[in-house]
């Protein structure tokens, strides 16, 4: 008789959450469903990575060989539950197959309150520090205080002095650390004197949405550079500024579990409530709540609801502390998944040539990108607008933009998807250039521009560039100018009809997209409220508002640009 096949707690979770046995909100389901997707493809060539279970029960076994020390179980071992065994062994087990090292640099995880945070903190930076085979090994509990970061220290310490590492590991007033692998865990406050001369492998990130700025978390991320395998241990519960530090990681591991962008390096999960359910319900609690029934007590939560339902302020925060909602925040404007059905690699600029398009161009701000769009209908009305882009940055900044933007800008220049100027500014004479370029293969109907910063621009197109006055048109980036071309690419990229060639970087400003609504449900994408640039977007959408009004007769060109 064939043994039976023994799946392993992190693979039996993803598959419970996917199926729908665990309720879960959209994030937290993703976080499932990219676990199976890497499973499925494991140790290929385009992605040469392994779950490696034996390093990740090491992991756990450890965590439940040490003793909870406040609470109602103190003084018994820690038993990990579905959810933490899914996280933690993936942060541990995950393996890159071309080092042997582990694959998960960056753990991201937003839970509500209650869901033993703590705990799980001082485990991992305990485990990381002193038993992860790193010799002289930095760790590191790091908040914006260093009275703060004391209290993370305090658990760790805890941890220590109840679970039976006495013997291995000296416990001082603000420091741990084990002789025998010279290695030591301190608390570290963004108040210090100095942040000069780490080189942490564990950084514990407690709370950060607390922190108002990215400059710790930038600091201690740089300081890693030296070590084989860090963790940056980021773990927080919503917040209310998507435009603070937490709320760019918040929109970061989003756009990953979307797969907008791609970092294998980064281990994302969020557990929430959805934007639309109904937050008084239990079924609501329980879809949020990964610990509900456990360390999550539903009575406490429904009298909170009931205090709640009189009071907006006590509404707010309990949706934020208990549901894991990002208050003030809006969701995705476009439908990443009518996005994705929407591309294709089948066709080349040869099926276009002659055809007719509009194009929209979005003019860069300084520290913004520059895009241009060429928007060509479907043959007959029929099918998919197809759509070609140039997207431009400054290169003298292109470094220091990707780190702002969280952009894989160099990695897409590299692909072609998007090109660099000189300077620390775009030329617009590289728009005139690609005008160009798709007048030597197409038919041009209308270009369109907001006509903030494009008066010179608009010259020189109807004027040398031999451009009629009705080819030039303003789109302002108002309702009036962008709501009608706005639902119109709403409803075709819902349903899977325009298709960028799976473009990147077109899909990852697609991803950041928030639209500002009026009364009249009229619309138009906001760069202030969206969750990173959507400057190609912004084109693309400008196209759109071309190509629904009545076209204007095309000119026939005697003069060319350049």
């Amino acid at each position: 008789m064939a043994a039976k096949k023994v799946i392993h707690a992190i693979d039996r979770y993803a598959a419970a959450v996917v199926e729908g046995a665990v309720p879960a909100g959209k994030y937290h389901r993703l976080a499932c469903v990219r676990h199976q997707r890497d499973r499925a493809r494991e140790g290929t060539k385009a992605f040469p990575y392994t779950l490696d279970l034996a390093r990740a029960d090491r992991f756990l076994t450890f965590g439940q060989e040490l003793k909870h020390y406040k609470g109602e179980w103190a003084g018994q071992q820690i038993r990990w539950q579905p959810y933490q065994k899914f996280r933690l062994g993936s942060l541990f087990g995950w393996i890159d197959l071309r080092t042997g090292m582990r694959r998960f640099r960056h753990a991201y995880f937003e839970l509500p309150r209650k869901q033993g945070k703590s705990l799980e903190d001082a485990v991992v930076g305990v485990y990381t520090t002193f038993f992860d085979g790193e010799p002289g090994a930095e760790g590191y509990c790091a908040a914006t205080k260093k009275d703060q970061a004391r209290i993370v220290f305090g658990d760790c310490k805890q941890l220590v002095l109840r679970s039976g590492l006495r013997d291995r590991i000296t416990v001082l007033q603000s420091n741990l650390t084990r002789e025998s692998t010279a290695s030591k865990l301190e608390p570290l406050g963004a108040d210090e004197d100095s942040l000069d001369g780490l080189n942490p492998h564990f950084v514990s990130l407690d709370e950060i949405h607390k922190y108002k700025t990215r400059a710790m978390i930038d600091v201690l991320e740089t300081a890693t550079g030296a070590r084989r395998q860090p963790i940056l241990y980021k773990i927080t519960t919503a917040g209310d500024d998507l435009q603070s530090a937490c709320g760019h990681e918040h929109s970061y591991a989003c756009q990953i579990l979307e797969g907008t962008l791609v970092d294998e390096s980064y281990l994302a999960f969020i557990a929430h409530a959805d934007l639309d359910d109904d937050w008084t319900l239990d079924a609501t609690a329980r879809k949020a709540n990964p610990n509900y029934g456990i360390s999550v007590q539903p009575a406490d939560l429904r009298a909170k609801v009931l205090k709640a339902q009189g009071m907006p302020a006590a509404a707010a925060a309990y949706r934020q502390k208990h549901l894991n909602t990002w208050i003030n925040a809006s969701a995705p404007w476009l439908s990443i998944d009518g996005w994705a059905k929407g591309q294709s690699t089948g066709w080349t600029r040869a099926d276009v040539a002659g055809a007719r398009c509009v194009v929209g161009i979005d003019l860069a701000a300084k520290l913004d990108l520059t895009a241009m769009v060429a928007l060509f209908p479907p043959p007959g009305g029929v099918g998919r607008w197809r759509v070609l882009r140039w997207v431009w940055t400054p290169e003298e900044t292109i470094l220091e933009r990707a780190h702002r933007d969280r952009a894989p800008y160099p990695h897409w220049k590299a692909g072609g998807y998007l090109q660099t100027t000189p300077g620390t500014r775009v030329d617009h004479q590289v728009i005139r250039a690609a005008l160009v370029e798709l007048r030597s293969f197409a038919t041009i109907a209308a270009v369109g521009f907001d006509p903030w910063h494009a008066d010179q621009l608009i010259v020189q197109l109807t004027g040398t560039d031999g451009f009629g006055a009705a080819q030039v048109v303003e789109v302002p980036q108002t309702y009036a100018g962008m709501s009608s071309g706005c639902l119109a690419l709403e409803a075709a990229v819902l349903a899977g009809e325009v298709d960028a060639q799976g473009d990147p970087l077109m899909t990852w400003a697609v991803g950041n997209a928030v639209v500002q609504r009026d009364g009249k449900d009229n619309i138009y994408p906001v760069k202030k409220r969206s969750r990173g640039r959507i400057d190609p977007l912004m084109a693309l959408a400008m196209a759109f508002s071309l190509a629904i009004r009545p076209a204007p007769p095309v000119p026939t060109y005697d003069v060319y640009l350049l």
